[in-house]
């Protein structure tokens, strides 16, 4: 996989595939938040296979990229695909992912909108029922216009993977969410 430099992104897809805590606290503009795993499971919802993709990667990351690349191939991806290494990144050229504790969250008074991105197959453990809009990950890139922009719009799944994608997509539409920091993991630990 070629690597690509700051400067030469143009209009290609950005996938940042750093853990979502990396991504919350700086990331490209524009960029969608896949970890490896959700790559290969939602990448085809919001990516479009004929347009390259570049991949953006901490250190860390930097030994999975033979994988992400085969997934990529597998999934039907045609164009070349390139990295990006986010340390080489200017810093000023980074934005943040807001987020919010679950336990200041669950004590909020104010009008919000609740958008858990889980799939109802796999809710277990329900959501906060005040102003909660259930749209699955991989339908919000479709659904997300149905969303009341007006109200300040915070993102919940099981652990923070998904809600982080969520807003990292949400971003890129021009609005300006919140992650539920731990997800329902967190919600449920406050409860006990």
């Amino acid at each position: 996989m070629k690597k690509i430099f700051y400067e030469d992104i143009k209009n290609q897809q950005l996938v940042d595939v750093r853990t979502q805590h990396d991504y919350q606290s700086g990331h490209l503009k524009n960029s969608l938040n896949l970890n490896p795993g959700n790559f290969k499971t939602y990448a085809t919802y919001y990516l479009d296979l004929n347009q390259p993709v570049i991949f953006i990667v901490g250190s860390e990351e930097e030994a999975h990229l033979e994988e992400l690349s085969g997934v990529a191939d597998e999934l039907g991806f045609t164009q070349n695909n390139g990295y990006l290494l986010i340390d080489e990144v200017p810093k000023e050229n980074l934005q943040t992912t807001g987020t919010i504790p679950a336990e200041e969250f669950l004590n909020k008074n104010d009008d919000y909108i609740l958008v858990d991105v889980r799939h109802p197959d796999e809710i277990t453990r329900p959501a906060p029922e005040k102003n909660l809009v259930n749209i699955p990950f991989e339908d919000l890139v479709n659904d997300y216009q149905s969303l009341d922009t007006s109200k300040q719009i915070f993102t919940l799944c099981g652990s923070g993977n998904r809600s982080t994608a969520a807003a990292s997509f949400l971003e890129s539409k021009g609005l300006n969410p919140k992650v539920i920091e731990g997800g329902m993991k967190a919600i449920l630990e406050i409860g006990k």
